[in-house]
């Protein structure tokens, strides 16, 4: 058994005064009264250090880490894992390293790693350790780094544990239903859900409704999806939850998949078609690819623009009139974007009214926008060179839409549009 020196003289000393006789003390003043409990408490502390020296700096090797972990700093998490690891090498068997070591993987995103510590650190607990052994908050974190590493099943177990202790929080909930949507089973995914808004804060309701408008529509059950796709835009209008993730999908595009469903319901047909496409390229061997494919038929034969937006005017914009306009030759605009089927370009035209002379005392002192377009880049990877080869593409179809004439002098309006590959 190795001896730590510093621990090895505190022991000594520790044990030499527990030893000491009556008599060697003071007898100037009464001796103070003996605390039963804390004299009890010396001593096992001391025999502890005596029998485990590796105890104390163990403790300190783990607290130093928790410091460290506080920071929320990428060079900080990897000290304390450094720090942790020599924690491990002390006291194999102790849980507490472990289970610090995985939330730094947590963090890191390191998801075996992570679902490794966490496992260690629940067999290493003592068994009359109930608290820890049956909380909820430690098989959440096990669940989730077990189902993006791959571990559906396992994850699947230990989240349904966690949600049948009767004080699961929604996001427990949330965490069951998205495995199980991964593992094709709907009927308990949408179960699961249901829970998770019955027991969720507010902050994790959208990306709740949001995930169970995506297990609707895997279930061909569309009435349901659009209505859960509106309840969580009436609570994320910006669409924050999907768009700046805290943890990534638990399957390869589910992600992709999600933005898909809420963009087909909420007006926005161009940037569903693009996800779709993008969520059949990423996952192409997918249980739902099929369900994919047929949004992806539907959408890229609808008439598009399904929405005109008028931008900054001073005369009203004939929405209707322009929307037909601009479909007569969409068609030939969606070719320009034909090699990048997942791009989306949004595309404004300004169109100005007829010009009060100069020299005319009732002419306004303000300039008129020019008429003319302007391209750019919406959602999508596109490079610089294509961008500008798609803006050449789309000018002269756009400069030619045969938008409603502006009859009042010095007005004019922006309309904007978006254009997705066919």
């Amino acid at each position: 058994m190795s001896t730590h020196p510093v621990v090895g003289a505190a022991v000594l000393a520790g044990v030499a005064l527990l030893a000491a006789p009556a008599g060697a003390q003071s007898t100037r003043y009464p001796p103070a009264p003996v605390d039963k409990d804390a004299e009890q408490a010396a001593r096992s502390a001391l025999w502890t250090a005596a029998i485990t020296p590796e105890r104390h700096p163990y403790e300190d090797l783990v607290h130093r880490a928790e410091e460290a972990l506080k920071q929320h700093l990428p060079d900080q998490t990897l000290a304390a894992i450094k720090l942790l690891d020599e924690a491990v090498r002390l006291l194999p068997r102790e849980p507490a390293a472990y289970r610090l070591r995985g939330d730094a993987q947590l963090e890191r995103h390191d998801w075996a790693r992570c679902t490794a510590d966490y496992t260690a650190a629940q067999a290493y607990t003592p068994r009359d350790d109930q608290t820890v052994r049956q909380g909820v908050e430690p098989r959440r974190k096990l669940g989730i780094c077990q189902a993006r590493a791959g571990k559906l099943s396992a994850a699947e177990t230990t989240l349904a544990e966690a949600a049948a202790s009767g004080n699961a929080t929604g996001e427990v909930w949330l965490r069951l239903g998205e495995v199980r949507v991964a593992m094709g089973k709907l009927d308990e995914a949408i179960a699961a859900l249901h829970a998770a808004i019955e027991h969720t804060e507010h902050s994790m309701q959208a990306i709740t409704r949001f995930t169970l408008a995506a297990a609707y529509d895997r279930a061909r059950r569309p009435a349901d999806a659009a209505f859960e796709t509106g309840e969580g835009s009436s609570l994320d209008a910006a669409l924050t939850v999907l768009l700046n993730p805290t943890l990534p999908p638990v399957a390869p595009g589910d992600l992709e998949y999600v933005l898909g469903v809420v963009y087909s319901t909420t007006a926005r047909p161009e940037y569903a078609l693009s996800y779709f496409r993008r969520f059949v390229k990423i996952a192409p061997d997918s249980p739902w690819r099929r369900r994919a494919e047929d949004h992806i038929r539907e959408l890229r034969t609808s008439d598009l623009p399904e929405t005109i937006t008028a931008g900054a005017s001073t005369t009203p914009l004939a929405l209707d009139a322009a929307r037909l306009a601009i479909r007569r030759l969409m068609p030939q605009m969606r070719g320009c974007l034909g090699n990048l089927p997942t791009v989306v370009v949004e595309v404004e035209v300004s169109k100005a009214g007829p010009r009060t002379p100069l020299g005319d005392p009732m002419r306004p002192h303000f300039e008129l926008p020019p008429d003319g377009v302007s391209v750019k880049r919406s959602i999508g990877e596109i490079s610089d060179a294509e961008l500008v080869a798609v803006d050449r593409c789309l000018q002269p179809f756009a400069t030619h839409l045969q938008l409603p004439a502006i009859k009042e002098r010095d007005t004019y309006y922006r309309a904007m549009f978006y254009v997705v590959g066919p």
